[in-house]
């Protein structure tokens, strides 16, 4: 609206510009007064540099995605699983336990952040009242069970015949694991 009040204001203004001075006889030539082609001119050129500003904008938004992946990318520290189980068996050949066991530990951290990730984060339940309403199920998730990966852990080590570390053993929840490493 402010740009169509800019706009008009000058028009009305320069709207006695518009009268034709020039003398009322039937001959055919025509003369344009200086202030018109001076107008003309400068709409000419506000167009082009506004198709030129057109382009600069679409080739900074560009720019800016660029820039958004290079800076805000999520970085990914999971390691593909078959990539793991080579570095295992490749180590276990070696006899190196230290890289093995280190192999494992990471499987077991994916593994249960992965399973983490896979639970519902929001869902709908019924209050008392019988309404049905949005609850996160956080806390409830955090409580969960994650038991059976730390007993699959517990097998492999046995394999290796090496203990799981004490902090591990102690796990019972997702709640437990994160907890470690925060």
């Amino acid at each position: 609206m402010k740009k169509i009040f800019l706009l008009l204001v000058p028009v009305f203004a320069v709207s006695n510009c518009f009268a034709y001075y020039g003398d009322y006889s039937s001959s055919p030539s025509f003369e344009l007064p200086w202030w018109v082609i001076f107008m003309g001119i400068l709409m000419i050129a506000w167009g082009v540099l506004e198709i030129i500003l057109f382009f600069k904008i679409w080739g900074m938004t560009n720019d800016i995605r660029a820039l958004k992946n290079d800076h805000f990318k999520q970085i990914n520290t999971e390691v593909p699983t078959s990539q793991l189980i080579n570095d295992i068996r490749k180590n276990l050949l070696l006899g190196d336990i230290d890289k093995v066991k280190k192999a494992l530990l990471m499987k077991f951290a994916d593994d249960v952040k992965h399973s983490y990730r896979s639970l519902p984060v929001l869902g709908q339940e019924k209050d008392e009242n019988g309404k049905e309403q949005m609850v996160s199920y956080k806390e409830r998730n955090l409580q969960k069970s994650i038991v059976s990966y730390v007993e699959n852990l517990r097998k492999q080590f046995e394999k290796i015949g090496e203990p799981v570390p004490p902090y591990i053993n102690n796990m019972s929840t997702y709640g437990d694991f994160f907890n470690l490493f925060s």
